[in-house]
């Protein structure tokens, strides 16, 4: 008998969340457009104001709707690194190999890294609302936002050995999974002069989440291990 596991609950709240945290910022601004990925890659003051500000006026309804998201972002947050903590716990268990508590490793660098950037984004706004100078926070963000996504990609990476294990379906999520890192290895290379970057790299990271959260709930057959994500009457991991 199969029971829903931890790591699907993590996928099903995380579906959830990530509606609330467009509902929110919908609700705020009439709009799904929301800057928040592009806030967190700001490297300089004057990135914040070019989003918030408009003939020098700040434009509150934005403001106010990235921080309802930042506050859904504390449940987020620990709702995807769950998912992840959870997967490679269930890989390891299963396939006795220490590689996937690396990746357990990173979800928590992931965890820690968003709660201190979501505190910085906080300070930000209020700092921006009262015309305060709020570079320091800015030059913490620039540096703990990046630690935060590469985190995450190095967990995919980690992940994509997991999947390449298994024939078609395995091989392409194993590719899906290291366009993260991927896409950085290409920007260090030949560089890039806009934002068109962090939008492609952040995209591939969702990317990367969504077919996590699909192949958790379907089976799988390979000549070696095959690992259930679901729960057994004896096993409630």
């Amino acid at each position: 008998m199969k029971r829903i596991s931890l790591v699907q609950y993590s996928a099903v709240g995380l579906i959830l969340l990530s509606l609330l945290m467009y509902y929110v910022y919908y609700n705020q601004t009439g709009n799904f457009n929301s800057p928040i990925i592009e806030f967190e890659f700001v490297k300089n003051q004057q990135d914040v104001k070019n989003i918030f500000l408009e003939n020098n006026e700040i434009k509150h309804n934005i403001v106010k709707g990235v921080k309802d998201q930042n506050i859904v972002d504390y449940a987020y947050m620990f709702f995807y690194a769950s998912l992840l903590f959870f997967a490679f716990r269930k890989l390891s268990l299963g396939e006795k190999k220490k590689i996937y508590y690396i990746g357990i490793a990173f979800s928590i660098i992931a965890l820690i890294s968003d709660i201190i950037e979501n505190i910085q984004l906080f300070q930000i706004s209020e700092l921006l609302i009262n015309r305060i100078d709020f570079s320091k926070p800015v030059k913490i963000l620039f540096i703990i936002t990046r630690l935060k996504w590469l985190s995450l990609a190095f967990a995919f990476i980690i992940l994509s050995v997991h999947y390449y294990k298994y024939k078609f379906l395995g091989k392409l999520f194993a590719l899906i999974s290291i366009l993260p890192l991927l896409s950085v290895l290409t920007f260090i290379i030949f560089g890039n002069s806009n934002n068109s970057f962090y939008n492609i790299f952040t995209g591939f990271i969702m990317l990367a989440f969504v077919i996590l959260m699909i192949w958790i709930f379907i089976p799988h057959k390979n000549n070696k291990e095959n690992i259930n994500f679901y729960n057994s009457v004896k096993n409630t991991l």
